[in-house]
């Protein structure tokens, strides 16, 4: 068998295809449970009514990493490139790759796989980090799969299995502030890899302090993380914990390739008032949210809409909080439809019950209150119901996710929009770990890179009156119909600008001319000359690659936005981030960077300014040619410049790499032409200096 050399010297091994009795692909071998995330696609012979033959063709046989070939699991095509990825790039040399894939893709079997090939390869203990009990028991189930012969322990309250190849840890137990559990565990390390799954909550506290403890024992750890949502709502960047995103493919790709069923939407209006709910912590304030919406108009409104548009599909309901949970399935059993709640202070066992009744059809619906957005794993749901609005579009894909596996017969999900989230949320991210500078204090904001509660809010006005008005049905699609962010065309392709960040580039692919790549830019303080990320390699069509920019434009903004609102008052002229301004020649005192950013901007349609005008002659614009407004002067400056950015990235050049050793200065990995551009400058002044 070949091995994969690893940074450290050690080997883990490269897993061949071979075949394999296609009737075992749906059984894990001793049981008689369906593998539900890998109970998708077809098995040759057999035909799924949505997914037909597309996905029978990707799926693999592969023998687990411990069993020595007398274990088999069916890995489709992406995930034994993800697993690919995540070792390639560990050997280029980084520490801390991302995956982002959406829910239902078989994110556990694969670190599953990787942990237990790490053992095989290298003899090296690896961690498993979760938040939720689902998360844990899952992924140990998963380890048994791949690798029975492999040990694993877990790590949750009063359980502490120790000293296995493999531990599966509750991050709440490992990172209590009493310091014991992360203690004990250290004692039976090192660790050669650690496993953050919904890797969105690692810059957090508790996650920032176990991975730093981690990292002290074993400078040499490899880390791994894994999500459906890499944007938090609070805007915060995930590049403090991890170094480069290893692999993505996102929720239309997998419906395309016929590994999810589409969803099928109903945006339902129902007369709430959302102005009257503050937000706090990227999201809306629970309290003050679930005064509007548990009241018994608004939660018949909410039976009347599943009534009109769920075609009497079991589905799961997602509420405010465990109040609103209960009393809206109370409202579903009053009107005659077989409901229960789940939510966070369910006993484990009623739990188990519940959801057993769901799977085999005894109840209807499914009510939650934050319990099933991650983790969660029935793919015989039929539909969503949002019965929370939520400001959060990483909360909202992960829900919607909940509805969108394979099951047999199953050719949609029907998704029932009562409280206008699918208006205000694109159902994909951008596989992006860009986001506000995690080092910098905002000051007035409470919780920076923190999950905390939040405080009591004043008294509301509750909804009176509610009732189901008009549906409109919902097109889910990575772009809206009409852009709302001006756009620029360079030689390389379109660019859109964020002032104070950088710029994205959607670059033409050269294997199709509907296709295209996504790379960032940065223009942070100390990055302008890094070479651009590679943000989606793969080339995708030139549609999904505006939506998926854009869509991270709408969630940063929505997190810059409630920043601004909860500053404190001493706070007014501090600036939202630490971003370096692209100067455009317009008052940006009066202008936010959002408005920068528009095509329909009012700013826009004036006329060229004087910084304008100067900044175009010393660019070499002639006075004959200068543009007439604001907004066609903008446009010209942002691509003169961007293009000459460009160039300043690109590698560096023989002539400055040989002047740079001759006078035995460091040529680094990467080396731009800007970067050894200012390396050159340096050197030559300091001599001069002397």
């Amino acid at each position: 068998m070949p091995y994969i050399p690893m940074p450290d010297g050690a080997t883990v091994p490269f897993m061949t295809a071979q075949d394999r009795d296609p009737s075992t692909w749906t059984i894990q071998p001793g049981t008689h449970d369906r593998l539900h995330s890998l109970v998708v696609g077809s098995a040759p012979g057999v035909v799924l009514p949505f997914a037909e033959q597309a996905a029978a063709a990707q799926l693999v046989d592969v023998p687990m990493a411990s069993s020595g070939g007398g274990t088999t699991v069916k890995l489709r095509d992406y995930q034994l490139e993800s697993i690919d990825a995540v070792h390639g790039a560990w050997r280029r040399g980084a520490k801390a790759p991302l995956l982002v894939l959406p829910t239902a893709s078989g994110k556990t079997i694969i670190s599953a796989e990787i942990m237990a090939r790490m053992f095989v390869g290298s003899g090296g203990k690896s961690i498993f980090i979760a938040h939720r009990e689902e998360l844990l028991t899952q992924t140990m189930d998963k380890v048994r799969l791949v690798s029975p012969t492999t040990r694993v322990g877990l790590v949750q309250q009063k359980t502490n299995e120790l000293g296995r190849e493999i531990t599966v840890a509750s991050i709440a137990t490992i990172g209590h502030k009493s310091g014991t559990k992360l203690k004990a565990l250290l004692d039976h390390g090192p660790y050669r890899l650690v496993v953050i799954d919904e890797a969105h909550h690692a810059v957090g506290a508790q996650y920032m302090k176990v991975i730093a403890a981690l990292r002290e024992a074993n400078p040499d750890m490899l880390l791994m993380g894994m999500t459906a949502t890499p944007g938090r709502a609070d805007g915060i960047a995930l590049d403090r914990v991890f170094d480069v995103v290893a692999y993505e493919k996102n929720t239309f790709e997998m419906i395309r390739d016929g590994w999810l069923v589409p969803p099928h939407g109903f945006r339902v209006d129902i007369d709430i008032d959302l102005d009257k709910v503050d937000t706090g912590d990227g999201d809306y304030v629970v309290t003050q949210l679930s005064k509007l919406m548990n009241t018994p108009y608004v939660n018949r409104a909410v039976v009347e809409a599943w009534r009109g548009y769920g075609h009497n599909r079991k589905c799961i309901v997602f509420a405010c909080d465990v109040a609103h949970a209960h009393a809206l399935a109370q409202e579903f059993n009053d009107a005659g439809y077989p409901a229960e709640a789940l939510d966070g202070t369910t006993k484990k066992k009623d739990r188990h019950d519940i959801l057993s009744r769901f799977r085999d059809g005894s109840i209807k619906l499914l009510v939650n209150c934050q319990v099933l957005t991650e983790g969660y794993d029935d793919p015989s749901a039929e539909g969503i119901v949002f019965a929370r609005p939520t400001q959060s579009q990483g909360l909202y894909i992960q829900s919607l996710g909940r509805g969108l596996r394979l099951y047999p017969g199953k050719t949609e999900c029907i998704v029932i929009d009562c409280v206008g989230n699918s208006a205000k949320h694109r159902p994909v991210q951008l596989a992006s770990l860009a986001g506000f500078d995690p080092e910098r204090k905002y000051h007035g904001l409470k919780g920076f890179g923190e999950e905390q509660d939040i405080d009591e809010p004043e008294e509301q006005n509750e909804v009176t009156g509610a009732k189901v008005g008009t549906a409109t049905e919902v097109v889910f699609a990575a772009r809206k119909p009409k852009s709302q962010y001006q756009w620029r065309e360079t030689t390389l392709g379109w660019i859109l600008q964020i002032p104070r960040i950088g710029y994205y580039l959607v670059a033409w692919s050269d294997k199709a001319n509907h296709m295209a790549t996504i790379r960032f830019f940065d223009q942070r303080a100390g990055r302008k000359h890094e070479p651009p990320r590679e943000i989606v390699r793969q080339p995708i069509e030139f549609d999904m690659a505006y939506g998926l920019v854009e869509s991270e434009m709408d969630r940063i903004f929505r997190a810059r936005a409630m920043r601004r609102d909860d500053k404190a008052p001493e706070d007014t002229d501090q600036p939202v981030a630490s971003f370096v301004d692209l100067n455009e020649g317009v008052d940006e005192d009066t202008v936010v960077p959002e408005e920068l950013m528009l095509k329909d901007a009012a700013w826009r349609n004036k006329a060229t300014s004087p910084k304008q005008r100067e900044m175009l002659l010393s660019l070499g614009v002639k006075e004959k040619t200068m543009p007439g407004t604001s907004g066609e002067a903008s446009d010209l400056i942002t691509i003169m410049r961007v293009e000459r950015d460009m160039k300043m990235r690109v590698p560096a050049t023989l002539k400055q790499i040989n002047y740079l050793r001759y006078h035995d200065l460091p040529v680094v990995e990467n080396l731009t032409k800007g970067m050894a551009a200012k390396a050159i400058w340096t050197h030559r002044k300091a001599r001069d200096d002397e």
